[in-house]
């Protein structure tokens, strides 16, 4: 095993840490409203909302693999960088359902009282995660772009930055189901070529 593979192993524990919460907070509040006693009204974007953001979680997931042999992740300003994203993650997540008994069980409710809080969170994660793939796959990608490689980077990176926004502005849940849409279609885009080896 390589030094860089240790060093990375030991950086992912944290990063495993809080993806896990993420998933897990998920998973419990989607679990409570399934066995609660009280009557559930359920809304599809709001359970569209957390199923996206258990995406991210596993998307973070397969991104970090992808970044294991960079050196600039184990210095300490740069991973305290990418545990704020973690943290940006886990609050979407924990905001995607209600929490508990204390909380409303009508879905449609909390997604429109939760809802710009949950877009600002998903902004604020994809300009980071912007960020982030400009400088991991920026110095790879400039010397050989071309427009094909220009609209893939577009879709992969820019077009969550775009589509987060007006989700978080508009109102409509019309605008709210296709903007959904676009980002797990751009969702499915970006992860179907990834796989751990």
């Amino acid at each position: 095993m390589t030094p860089e593979i240790r060093a990375f192993e030991y950086a992912l524990g944290l990063f495993a840490v809080v993806i896990g919460l993420a998933i897990a907070d998920v998973a419990t509040s989607f679990h409570r409203l399934v066995r609660s006693p009280a009557r559930v009204v359920w809304d599809p974007l709001s359970l569209l909302a957390a199923l996206y953001a258990l995406c991210l979680a596993v998307g973070m997931w397969f991104d970090l693999w992808g970044v294991r042999h960079s050196t600039h992740m184990r210095h300490f300003f740069f991973y305290l960088w990418m545990l704020a994203d973690m943290f940006l993650l886990f609050l979407l997540a924990a905001a995607s359902l209600p929490d508990g008994p204390g909380e409303t069980t009508d879905l449609r409710e909390h997604y429109a009282r939760s809802r710009r809080y949950y877009w600002t969170l998903v902004t604020l994660f994809q300009l980071s995660y912007l960020l982030n793939g400009i400088y991991f796959v920026g110095p790879m990608v400039w010397p050989r772009l071309t427009p094909g490689l220009l609209l893939v980077l577009f879709v992969n990176l820019a077009l969550p930055c775009l589509v987060a926004p007006v989700l978080l502005l508009g109102r409509s849940r019309l605008v709210h189901y296709v903007g959904i849409a676009v980002l797990f279609a751009q969702f499915a885009f970006h992860y179907a070529p990834y796989e751990i080896n």
